[in-house]
């Protein structure tokens, strides 16, 4: 199953600024970045089969972009709030995979495999 998260979500470094300034800001965003993702997670089929291997093809436009800062929380939170993913543990997800893949502009390509 392929998703497409048509839109730059935040970095670690980002995510951490939020919390250090102000908690109430922080959980705002989150919500306000979980509400943008459920945009693109309408038409997902929701996953029947545990565990999940899932791998991330991070379309990014700058080359000196981390990979380690990407975050894919907000994500997997929002699949779970949808009903989506039963739960984000270890017994559902047991592999991710951060790829990247440079681009003109920066999104999230999202592949879930079911591991037999």
């Amino acid at each position: 199953m392929k998703i497409v998260i048509d839109l730059k979500l935040e970095n670690w470094n980002a995510i951490i600024r939020h919390c250090r300034g102000n908690k109430i800001v922080a959980n705002t965003y989150k919500k306000k970045e979980m509400k943008n993702i459920s945009y693109f997670l309408w038409n997902m089929s929701k996953i029947e089969c545990y565990p999940v291997k899932i791998t991330c093809y991070w379309h990014i436009k700058n080359e000196f972009s981390d990979l380690d800062n990407k975050s894919i929380k907000s994500l997997l939170d929002c699949m779970q709030k949808m009903g989506k993913l039963e739960n984000d543990n270890v017994k559902c997800i047991n592999e991710i995979v951060y790829k990247y893949i440079e681009d003109t502009k920066d999104y999230l390509e999202v592949e879930i495999e079911w591991k037999k």
